[in-house]
């Protein structure tokens, strides 16, 4: 698992911020409850909304990450809305096709009891990360994890998926 502080600019930051701000009132969400399969929607009741960033936003995210990531073809970018309720059952990002996955934190803050916590599980244990703001955790190993439920308020998220 890689995890990289401050991973965007300030000035790209607000972009996305400001895009995701302007997609919450257009109907251009989908909802989790309809697309992901059980597996991972096993013990949590609520629904992520998942919108595909912008052509204009994909570019600078490429631009500033792609040094980052595994080696890839394609990059894909999402934005996702966590609801309250809403989370992910313990899984894999191991699909065929897919280099990596990764988690881009947009809220400006984010409290423990506001749940959403990012667990994961390698050969050292488990380990547990609090969404920041500019943090990225980027799967690069295919390991296992899972999203806690969100309790309280909305969690924001640009999910990354790199393809081969």
């Amino acid at each position: 698992m890689l995890l990289i502080e401050n991973s965007i600019t300030d000035d790209l930051y607000q972009k996305c911020v400001e895009e995701l701000n302007e997609k919450l009132s257009q109907r251009c969400w989908m909802s989790s409850s309809l697309d992901w399969g059980p597996d991972v929607k096993k013990g949590v009741n609520g629904s992520c909304l998942v919108t595909p960033v912008s052509n204009n936003i994909h570019y600078f995210l490429e631009k500033e990450l792609k040094s980052l990531f595994p080696k890839h073809r394609k990059l894909e970018f999402n934005y996702y809305v966590w609801q309250p309720q809403s989370g992910i059952s313990w899984h894999s990002d191991n699909v065929s096709g897919r280099s990596f996955g990764g988690t881009l934190y947009l809220n400006e803050e984010w409290f423990p009891n506001d749940g959403g916590w990012f667990i994961w599980e390698d050969e050292n244990g488990h380990h547990t990360i609090l969404p920041r703001k500019k943090f990225l955790v980027v799967n690069d190993n295919g390991e296992p994890h899972c999203v806690t439920p969100v309790t309280f308020g909305f969690r924001f998220t640009i999910q990354i998926w790199g393809f081969l």
